[in-house]
């Protein structure tokens, strides 16, 4: 018996070995059929057309450019045969909230420029030229003024012994942070803000994109704001350095304006089960051009439609059983209203693949091609489909008439935000999201432009989320059970990396102290990743209705129980023999007496807490500086609260996150969910 076991558990960690030395060589999901007919449709130079068209219109949020682009995203659908498009719109003024998520003000620029006046007379702006330099919710303005340096402009230091009222000032932080320092607060007239020569090095030419987002209630007190380039910033400081009198004259006519922030959606409505959906999502807004952020992603969607209602018409694929929806959509401002009107249908969504930034040429901007998966929190089948479709594509070598030869370079990330996948991942939603994306040199500034997109990459990206989602939107019980067998055949690997990288914290440990604590957050390990893995599994039952292939699913679990059970087992043995290094005999588990108080402590979302917090919100109820103390920031926040389902308690969230995240302590979750609780966003109830 004891020799069957351990044969048994040595096989699994070889089979988890093997599994991460060749995941490239797992079977595609994808049959020849779909394969053939992706290969033939989708295609990058139609793809990278429609993004650089999209490429033309100043798309900020809530305005007539971003209006516009979606009307003519509209009228490309209408003529590839769509029926079911709706372009719908929610109140937006810059103090309309939904949900935890403020809206943008409307604001439209019409002309605006920038002059030096002395010690030279020179234009250092033109809207007209670059409508990028001008700060979007820049306020109108007609004044000359003298130019003062306040280095970055944030904090006491930076203005400690200079006037600025009736001044302009130069600096290098965010725009929207030194308008409330220097021209709300202290009287400046306006901001000029760069990037220094050690941000991005290599472009002196390069104009960052920034933006106010103003409160209706701020915008009689906001000033006017440039964005100068490298080369210019650094020249109007060398002249403040030198001593140099500069004085500006800036003039400006934009206007604030009720508007509302829309959201264009198209169908193809499923053919058995049209109220479940997949969806393909990308964020239509940013200033012109934003070529790869993020007309790639809009203009890769609109190939994707065509490609799609071509591939059916011409019956080289079924119609799905489930409905594919595209969704263009300004970057968090216009998903919340979306999902707040449509909750129900959102939360009947399966999958999300957001396209951000999917088109770059990866020798000029340095970015390969990103898969960022969910989180702990949503254990899906989505990673694993994902991920396979883009090994079939690698093997396809897939290029485009006009585009590189660049092979196509991956990675697979772990959950991180910054997009609209972010969202629907959220605890209160639950829909399992994945990001596509590239990291890019040139994002958020004036050199992000069609000549840095490749139609290649565009290709290779689209056939990836087109064909995952008909995938999913056609998979049946078959496809349940090969994306079952998929996620176990990886999971084992993962399950069996999250043990190896955690015992080494214990084989690090320097103390009998760090010891104990490490041989906890190992065992933690282990029983999070497990689970992880199996509800991963079992995600796939979504698309079954037969119990006797529920029960087969479920039985593919059984063996990363086995894992886990033998990696505790090890464990147990590292740990006594760490113990004898020490001098000390093994410590039992023990929980504390917080730990045993935050066992009886659970946490329940209020009903109306849907999607992710936002903490603008908290310091606007609460106060500013509410949030100062909370030593639970960033994605652990996050995972906490997507945790929360009125089952766990805070120390089981408190496990869960330090699993995931490392070593946290439950009185900093305590803490956090206690600030929530007086924001009346959660209740914490006793067990």
């Amino acid at each position: 018996m004891i020799k069957t076991k351990i044969k048994k558990i040595f096989i699994l960690s070889l089979v988890a070995l093997l599994v991460s030395s060749l995941a490239g060589a797992e079977k595609p999901l994808a049959t020849k059929k779909l394969t053939q007919a992706l290969k033939e449709e989708v295609s990058g130079e139609i793809a990278f057309d429609y993004t650089v068209l999209i490429s033309h219109f100043d798309r900020i949020q809530a305005s007539e450019g971003w209006h516009d682009a979606a009307l003519m995203i509209k009228r490309e659908l209408e003529k590839i045969g769509y029926k079911d498009i709706a372009l719908e719109g929610w109140p937006s003024n810059g103090s309309t909230y939904y949900y935890t998520y403020r809206t943008p003000v409307g604001w439209t620029a019409k002309v605006a420029e920038l002059w030096m006046i002395s010690p030279r007379k020179e234009r250092l702006c033109s809207y007209e030229e670059i409508p990028l330099t001008l700060v979007k919710h820049s306020n109108s303005a007609d004044v000359e003024a003298e130019l003062i340096d306040v280095g970055t402009g944030t904090g006491e230091d930076s203005y400690r012994n200079k006037d600025v009222q009736g001044k302009i000032v130069l600096a290098t932080a965010y725009t929207g942070t030194v308008m409330r320092e220097a021209v709300i607060k202290r009287g400046a007239l306006g901001v000029v803000t760069w990037y220094p020569p050690e941000v991005r090095p290599g472009y002196p030419n390069m104009i960052r994109y920034t933006a106010i987002w103003p409160r209706w209630e701020e915008r009689e007190k906001i000033g006017f704001g440039f964005n100068v380039s490298k080369h210019q910033g650094w020249l109007l400081k060398k002249m403040l350095d030198e001593g140099k009198k500069v004085v500006l004259k800036a003039k400006v006519e934009a206007e604030y304006y009720d508007n509302k922030i829309e959201v264009l959606s198209a169908s193809l409505p499923g053919n058995s089960e049209p109220e479940k959906e997949v969806m393909i999502i990308g964020h239509l807004c940013h200033p012109t051009p934003s070529a790869n952020d993020n007309a790639s992603g809009c203009g890769g969607m609109l190939e994707m439609a065509r490609a799609l209602k071509e591939m059916i018409d011409k019956g080289l694929v079924d119609p799905p059983r489930r409905t594919i929806r595209f969704l263009w959509v300004p970057e968090f401002n216009g998903t919340v209203p979306y999902i707040q009107a449509h909750l129900e249908r959102t939360r009947s969504t399966l999958s999300v693949i957001n396209c951000d930034m999917i088109g770059e040429d990866l020798h000029l901007t340095g970015g390969t091609f990103n898969i960022t998966c969910t989180p702990d929190s949503m254990p899906s089948y989505l990673n694993d489909v994902v991920v396979n479709f883009t090994r079939l594509a690698e093997g396809l070598n897939l290029k485009s008439i006009n585009g590189s030869n660049h092979p196509f370079a991956y990675r697979i990330r772990p959950f991180s935000g910054g997009s609209d996948h972010y969202i629907f991942n959220d605890g209160a939603l639950k829909v399992p999201s994945v990001m596509f994306g590239h990291g890019d040199i040139f994002h958020h500034t004036s050199l992000d432009t069609p000549d840095k997109v490749d139609s290649s990459e565009l290709r290779r990206v689209c056939f990836v989320a087109l064909g995952s989602s008909y995938y999913l939107a056609s998979a049946s019980e078959e496809e349940a059970r090969e994306m079952a067998r998929l996620i176990t055949r990886n999971g084992l690997s993962r399950l069996s990396a999250d043990y190896y990288d955690s015992l080494s914290q214990m084989l690090e440990a320097g103390n009998s102290k760090a010891l104990h604590r490490a041989h906890m957050q190992v065992l933690n390990v282990i029983e999070h990743s497990a689970k992880r893995e199996a509800q991963a599994v079992l995600s796939t039952q979504v698309f079954v209705d037969d119990n006797k292939i529920k029960k087969e699913i479920e039985s593919f679990t059984k063996n990363l129980k086995t894992m886990s059970v033998a990696f505790r087992d090890e464990t147990q043995k590292v740990y006594r023999g760490l113990c004898q290094k020490f001098q000390m005999k093994p410590k039992p588990i023990t929980l504390t007496a917080e730990e045993k108080r935050m066992k009886q402590v659970i946490p329940v979302r209020a009903e109306n807490f849907v999607c992710p917090l936002q903490t603008e919100y908290i310091e606007e109820k609460l106060g500013q500086g509410i949030l100062n103390n909370l030593k639970l920031r960033r994605y652990a926040a996050y995972e906490a609260l997507n945790f929360v389902d009125g089952q766990r308690s805070i120390l089981d969230i408190t496990r869960a996150v330090s699993a995931e995240y490392g070593q946290i302590d439950v009185q900093d979750v305590y803490d956090f969910f206690s600030v929530l609780e007086k924001a009346e966003l959660v209740k914490l109830k006793a067990k």
